[in-house]
């Protein structure tokens, strides 16, 4: 690339990042510099995302920083907890939030070190699965709004749904009801993370399980540019067991987690029903093991070593079923509903309806 063409090249993150930050993702000399590449061009190759952060930044004002606004919360509230030798070898490895086109978590090797990413887009599914699911105290959530709430993230995971939810909240969802779904959520998050540092804590990075893959850039189209780790479905199983058995926790903190990663697996019992119905595996073979498998794993490993509400865990499990024979009917009957690109809403607490470039 000439000098003229890196200019040009240069402008179009010039309304998002700092001089520092550009000089940074054109001269990537670090796993921190790399980490923050992909997300720069995540954004500025994706409108929605782009006006996304345009948002934050307008409403940041001078504390503007584009590599800050990625949250950070969950990776540092899981590692703080680890012994004092995981906890050296975690801060040295680069981890973070990046918008990507697997909606899950992945360890990628680059020149410059092994780098953990967690997608954006299992917070949202997160944050709308324990919307619909959980129960939220005094607050009552209409069945309406929670039925909506779990086809949203239904469609976030399929990757149908706009992510633009700091521009459209898609409803008012009252304060007490957002503070409970969001506790839930960063915890679920701390699981997450620690499922991916579990695997590098474990040895499960072979060279020759490193298979081809991109993020969510457009200038990676047709180009496989990334490499990540893949697992056996049983290095998978002990991942799940070892985040949650390597930090040092108390016992109520201990359960607590536990509790979390069931609801989280739960929760993808119910995304794979519907997937299954929209997109049938054919025999493909699979990267994970089922997520019913991985409840029964860590339920059958922890049952007597912490206190779990069974009473509570096999309602979860009902439930579950419920929701997940509800939606592979709604998907035979409106399946166009899961495939287009763009926004659903909470049903009676949409509130004002916001049109786009005009609203956001």
């Amino acid at each position: 690339m000439d000098m003229d063409q890196e200019k040009i090249a240069k402008g179009f993150y010039m309304s998002l990042c700092s001089h520092e930050e550009i000089e940074r993702i054109f001269n990537v000399s670090s796993a921190s510099d790399y980490l923050l590449k992909i997300r720069a061009d995540a954004t500025v190759d994706h409108v929605r995302i782009c006006r996304v952060f345009r948002r934050r930044m307008a409403d940041a004002g001078e504390n503007w920083c584009f590599n800050g606004y990625f949250d950070t919360g969950p990776f540092d509230n899981y590692v703080k907890h680890l012994a004092d030798e995981d906890y050296t070898a975690a801060k040295e490895l680069t981890a973070g939030f990046v918008f990507c086109n697997k909606p899950n978590g992945q360890i990628e090797k680059t020149e410059f070190g092994n780098i953990i990413t967690i997608s954006e887009s299992l917070r949202y599914f997160l944050y709308f699965m324990n919307l619909a699911i959980l129960d939220h105290g005094d607050a009552e959530v209409p069945q309406d709004v929670r039925s909506a709430a779990i086809k949203i993230a239904i469609r976030t995971m399929l990757q149908s749904e706009a992510l633009d939810f700091d521009l459209d909240p898609r409803g008012e969802i009252p304060k007490q009801v957002h503070d409970n779904v969001q506790l839930h959520t960063d915890r679920q998050l701390e699981f997450i993370v620690g499922h991916e540092f579990a695997h590098h804590f474990l040895g499960h990075l072979n060279d020759a399980n490193l298979i081809e893959g991109t993020y969510l850039s457009v200038r990676e189209l047709g180009e496989k540019t990334h490499k990540f780790f893949s697992y056996a479905q049983q290095d998978e199983l002990d991942a799940d067991i070892t985040a949650i058995e390597r930090p040092v926790y108390t016992p109520d903190m201990r359960a607590d987690l536990v509790n979390r990663a069931l609801f989280f697996f739960v929760y993808l019992h119910i995304y794979q029903g519907v997937k299954d119905q929209i997109s049938p595996s054919m025999g493909r073979a699979k990267s994970h093991p089922d997520p019913i498998d991985r409840f029964h794993h860590m339920y059958n490993h922890f049952k007597d070593s912490v206190e779990l509400d069974e009473e509570n865990l096999k309602s979860l499990l009902e439930l579950s079923d419920i929701y997940k024979e509800s939606l592979v009917e709604d998907v035979a009957l409106n399946f166009e509903s899961y495939e287009f690109y763009g926004s659903i809403y909470l049903a009676q607490w949409r509130g004002k309806v916001l049109i786009d470039r005009v609203d956001f």
